[in-house]
C-alpha cells in the first residue's frame, strides 16, 4: 500500500532527480533483466500535496531513477527508468497505472 501525502508542495519547481540511494543511473541499470523507460503526466490535484517528494521517496525505495516536475498547467510530468519489474511497481505504487 502506498499512501499519498497531504502536505503542501511548491508550484513550478525545477525537476527533482530521482536517485537510486545516491548510486545514480549506472547502479540502477546494472541488471540482467529488460529495462524500461516511461514518460508520464499526471492530471488532477497533484500540486500542493507533495506528489513530487512522495515520488522521489518511492523511487529510492523501489530502486528506479528519473525525474519529476510540476508544470505551469497544474499537472506533474516526469520519467521513470529502470528494470521493467521495478518500473511497473513504481507506476502501480504512485497510482500512474
Amino acid at each position: 500500500m502506498c499512501p499519498l501525502p497531504l502536505a503542501a508542495a511548491a508550484v513550478a519547481a525545477p525537476r527533482t532527480l530521482l536517485r537510486l540511494l545516491n548510486r545514480g543511473l549506472a547502479a540502477a541499470m546494472s541488471t540482467a533483466g529488460p529495462l524500461k523507460s516511461v514518460d508520464y503526466e499526471v492530471f488532477g490535484r497533484v500540486q500542493g500535496v507533495c506528489f513530487r517528494m512522495y515520488t522521489e521517496d518511492e523511487a529510492r525505495k523501489i530502486g528506479v531513477v528519473g525525474w519529476v516536475k510540476n508544470t505551469s498547467k497544474g499537472t506533474v510530468t516526469g520519467q521513470v527508468q529502470g528494470p521493467e519489474d521495478k518500473v511497473n511497481s513504481m507506476l502501480e505504487c504512485s497510482g500512474l497505472i
